[in-house]
């Protein structure tokens, strides 16, 4: 295993997803309510950001598996945006009011 330049912003990706999730989680204990409720979409988001880079790692970069016949990578990438416009559709309706 060589480490390229574009496995190491893969990796680099999750370990940034993870600490943001765990300031995240720390953040909505804090805050709670809808802001908290608003979170949780921002934290699926993410979540599924991270499944699309590990999926990229292991059947792309590295090629530890024989990928499937299903591209989830992009799947996993659009779950991941329609919970960030969820979340800021909840963020605006928490701004006005």
């Amino acid at each position: 295993m060589t480490l390229t330049p574009v496995l190491a912003f893969d990796i680099a990706g999750i370990i940034i997803g993870v600490v943001s999730i765990s300031l995240m989680l720390t953040l909505k204990r804090t805050l709670g309510g809808s802001v908290g409720a608003a979170l949780n979409l921002v934290v699926g988001g993410v979540l599924f950001n991270i499944l699309a880079l590990g999926w990229t790692i292991v059947f792309t970069r590295l090629h530890l598996l024989t990928a499937p016949a299903v591209d989830v990578h992009h799947l996993f990438m659009v779950s991941g945006m329609v919970l960030f416009v969820l979340a800021a559709r909840k963020f605006s309706l928490l701004a006005r009011s």
